[in-house]
């Protein structure tokens, strides 16, 4: 039977991504340990055990591990395109995926009923009919999640700290570069906008992000790039659209931040995720 998803846990004492970063599959995470902080296009999340965090295609995210525990979670994988065949009218089995937060904080008694199912999707075995169990796990698993994002909850509201003090300061900022990538933007028109001194902007930006004002424009705009690349426009187009004058600069950049060209990455998303 064909495998529909990747699993695996993963554990780090320390865990620190340097750049925000966005993928094609879908992605689940569930955090059995430790605790992480969560930037999720304009969103700050403090995700503790029991968090688990729905992100689809072209997410813009970033994280980094709390000095307080192992950080220890589950990620799964998949391609949307192959739940196709199983999803139905009355059940989208992306539901989780498609609420208007996708994430959630389970209690203790939610984590005894999710985590199994986790623990099932990620163990592999040769014996018989494992691999339809399997996949039968994954499926229980997107059902479950999908019922829990319905309910009326209050999930992930965290204390005040520092840290999210000067988010709150930023989150206009970065809600606007995420709007207007297109825009000819830099530090000072972006501070000038927002009426800030353009020191202290960088200060504040850096301290509650990890990364330069600079960077997260770069970061924006290759995912915009990727984002008009998968709907099948042309190289040229996707980079005007996210913003770039020069289809050059445009090519280098982001080739550097992806690792392949853009051409490159337009031919393997549809190899890969286009059904056929």
């Amino acid at each position: 039977m064909k495998e529909i998803f990747t699993a695996t846990v993963n554990k780090d004492q320390i865990w620190e991504m340097s750049h925000f970063h966005f993928h094609d599959p879908y992605e689940l995470l569930f955090i059995t340990g430790g605790s992480c902080s969560f930037l999720v296009e304009a969103e700050l999340l403090h995700a503790t055990r029991g968090t688990v965090l729905m992100m689809k295609s072209g997410l813009l995210h970033m994280s980094t591990s709390l000095p307080d525990a192992e950080y220890t979670r589950y990620v799964i994988n998949f391609n949307p395109a192959d739940l196709r065949p199983v999803n139905s009218e009355q059940t989208d089995l992306l539901a989780a995926f498609n609420a208007e937060r996708p994430f959630l904080q389970l209690t203790e008694a939610e984590i005894a009923r999710v985590e199994p199912l986790f623990r099932a999707c990620e163990k592999k075995s040769e014996a018989y009919g494992s691999d339809i169990r399997r996949n039968l796990s994954f499926l229980e698993l997107l059902i479950t999640l999908g019922e829990l994002v319905q309910e009326d909850r209050d999930d992930l509201v965290p204390a005040e700290t520092e840290s999210s003090r000067n988010y709150r300061r930023v989150k206009p900022v970065i809600s606007y570069i995420l709007e207007h990538p297109a825009e000819n933007m830099s530090l000072d028109s972006i501070a000038a906008r927002f009426n800030y001194n353009k020191h202290y902007l960088c200060r504040v930006f850096k301290t509650a992000t990890g990364i330069s004002v600079g960077k997260y424009i770069m970061s924006v705009r290759v995912q915009c790039a990727a984002t008009h690349l998968r709907r099948g426009a042309s190289v040229q187009e996707s980079g005007v659209l996210a913003g770039y004058r020069n289809n050059s600069n445009f090519i280098s950049t982001f080739k550097k931040v992806m690792g392949i060209s853009p051409g490159q990455y337009g031919q393997q998303y549809r190899k890969r995720f286009e059904p056929d």
